[in-house]
């Protein structure tokens, strides 16, 4: 009898252990379930952390937890973002954008909203950053240099159609009317912007126009002239001249020329067809500016060399930050432009009043 309550008591004890092994096991379990769910992050924590994410200049996004089943390289370039975030003048603040903006009190009720919200705030972004980019294309194309083209011995309507044709900010320069082309005067109105081609005695030259100014001419004599080209030429302020490598060498010829100017309300435009000119120095007596041709475009009659030339003066304008070229109204010249208008979208084509004011 004895023995038999013995072994019953053997098995109640051994039952005992197990309960109590199973109740201990389940007991750790629980605990550590518990440890595991106090990390878990509430909606509203998990929504701040993204916010954090966006103000660390997103270096960590693609890694972050709320982000691990969105692919962000198809809906953002990641180096452009940063690119732009890291601009002094961007004054973009992520946190105050995308808080101030959203103005949105989360709880776990839109928590089942927070992926539609995620691709909002990306999507704004995008918006803000593809704004910021057009703003700088705008900004990069004030400072593209300034292209002055002046289109030299203007004088008959032919020429007048053919550049017109071009479509292009090009300024047309009129010789003073004769009895060779006597309609400048009424040509030149055609045109928001003009100057006078002023015919100036030349060292050789077989070809003068019939009303070129010499070095004798006395000072009479070209005060008359100018006076002539201010009523003629209605809104005239800039001229410049037509051959003259004697004229502008000789400083006595300049003083007259400059008085006759200075009467007028004239400013010189130096052609440069000599390397003595005494342009520069009678601007600095007369206080104006000296403005000179920088490259004659069409030396050589031929459409390569006329288009070799405008790179170089292109170039030559964004070296100096504007360029002054000299062309004339030939076929081949015009040509050229017309097949150059992709490459002088480089610059901005202006008339020199938009460099030198007046």
């Amino acid at each position: 009898m004895c023995l038999k309550n013995l072994i019953r008591l053997k098995y109640f004890l051994i039952i005992f252990l197990l309960v109590l092994i199973i109740f201990l096991l389940a007991l750790k379990i629980f605990t550590e379930y518990k440890k595991q769910d106090n990390f878990t992050l509430t909606p509203v924590q998990e929504f701040n952390s993204s916010l954090d994410l966006f103000s660390e200049n997103n270096q960590n996004l693609k890694n972050d937890t709320i982000f691990k089943n969105y692919n962000y390289d198809q809906e953002l370039n990641v180096t452009f973002l940063e690119k732009n975030l890291n601009t002094q003048d961007d004054n973009i603040s992520l946190d105050n954008n995308l808080s101030s903006d959203l103005n949105i009190s989360f709880n776990e009720q839109n928590l089942s909203h927070f992926s539609d919200l995620n691709s909002s705030l990306i999507a704004q972004k995008t918006n803000i950053l593809e704004e910021k980019n057009i703003n700088q294309i705008q900004i990069n194309n004030t400072k593209k240099p300034k292209l002055v083209i002046i289109i030299d011995d203007m004088a008959n309507s032919k020429q007048v159609n053919e550049l017109k044709k071009l479509n292009l900010k090009l300024t047309p320069s009129f010789f003073p009317p004769d009895k060779r082309h006597k309609n400048t005067p009424q040509l030149a109105l055609e045109f928001k912007f003009f100057m006078v081609h002023l015919p100036l005695e030349a060292i050789n030259y077989n070809k003068p126009e019939l009303k070129t100014l010499k070095v004798s001419d006395s000072k009479e004599h070209i005060d008359a002239m100018i006076k002539s080209i201010k009523q003629e030429f209605k809104g005239l302020r800039y001229i410049n001249n037509h051959t003259g490598s004697l004229f502008t060498s000789d400083e006595n010829a300049m003083r007259k020329l400059f008085d006759a100017f200075k009467k007028q309300d004239f400013i010189f435009v130096d052609s440069k067809t000599i390397g003595k000119t005494k342009a520069l120095k009678l601007t600095k007596e007369y206080n104006q500016p000296y403005i000179q041709r920088d490259v004659f475009l069409d030396n050589e009659d031929n459409i390569d060399y006329i288009k070799n030339q405008l790179k170089q003066v292109i170039n030559l304008a964004y070296k100096k930050g504007f360029a002054i070229a000299i062309a004339h109204p030939r076929k081949n010249t015009f040509k050229a432009l017309e097949e150059s208008k992709e490459m002088l979208l480089n610059v901005n084509l202006v008339y020199l009043n938009e460099i030198y004011g007046n």
